[in-house]
């Protein structure tokens, strides 16, 4: 698909550079520079997202925001790995506010349910909030599945904070208690269900031309998730005997 004009492909957000001030008052270069690394980031958040990260170079990039200088990226942002970090951090923030706000909400709730959704709907609602057409689940999509980065930039942030600590203790309890490897099977499954879901959801109404029901999605992945929380674990039937004439 051919890149459309960066002025037409991100329409005012809460993303988009600040558009209170005065048209008659002069941008300082300070305001430029701010400006000029933000249009970087959403362009280059579009762009992973759609073709994948090592898909895009940096010149595509700068070509891509409308900039004439090849070293903008490097000198607006850093490196490559710099970019990807970036555009997730500035996703994380807003996402572990409302996680924030969940956890402690559900503090003292005994329903596994409960527990889910206070790490699953922060998500979905910041998707919701990012307004049509929006990139960051297809890019978070294909942050995940690259081999080129491992589990501490794909979950940059999250284990650390004490809040999700908090949470992911709660969700957890809910779950039978399990060996390792079925454990990490069930945990990966999760994430893997919450991504590519969502990234799909954010694909088909990019196609459509239409805002996400991420309503919906949250409440059905919340309610997938608990499934896979709760769910008995079964023991292995046991492998059937050879008759031996």
């Amino acid at each position: 698909m051919p890149d459309a004009e960066p002025d037409k492909m991100f329409p005012m957000s809460s993303t988009s550079p600040d558009s209170s001030s005065s048209p008659d008052r002069p941008v300082s270069r300070k305001e430029q520079r701010e400006a000029t690394r933000r249009l970087l980031l959403r362009t280059a958040e579009r762009l992973f997202a759609e073709r994948g990260l090592s898909q895009v170079s940096m010149r595509q990039l700068v070509e891509a925001a409308g900039q004439g200088n090849n070293s903008a990226v490097k000198y607006h942002v850093g490196t490559r790995d710099d970019l990807i970090r970036e555009i997730i951090r500035t996703h994380i923030e807003p996402i572990l506010r409302r996680t924030e706000e969940r956890v402690t909400q559900v503090r003292d709730s005994d329903d596994p349910r409960d527990h889910v959704a206070s790490l699953v709907l922060p998500y979905t609602e910041h998707l919701a909030g990012l307004g049509a057409p929006s990139w960051f689940a297809r890019f978070n999509a294909q942050v995940a599945v690259d081999p080129a980065f491992g589990e501490e930039l794909r979950s940059l942030g999250f284990p650390r904070i004490p809040i999700y600590q908090e949470g992911a203790a709660a969700f957890w309890r809910g779950s039978p208690d399990l060996p390792p490897a079925e454990f990490a099977l069930r945990r990966q499954a999760m994430r893997t269900v919450v991504i590519h879901t969502c990234a799909d959801h954010e694909r088909l109404a990019a196609t459509a031309g239409e805002p996400g029901d991420w309503d919906m999605v949250g409440e059905a992945l919340t309610d997938a998730i608990t499934g896979l929380l709760v769910a008995p674990r079964r023991p292995p039937k046991p492998a059937p005997r050879k008759h031996h004439r």
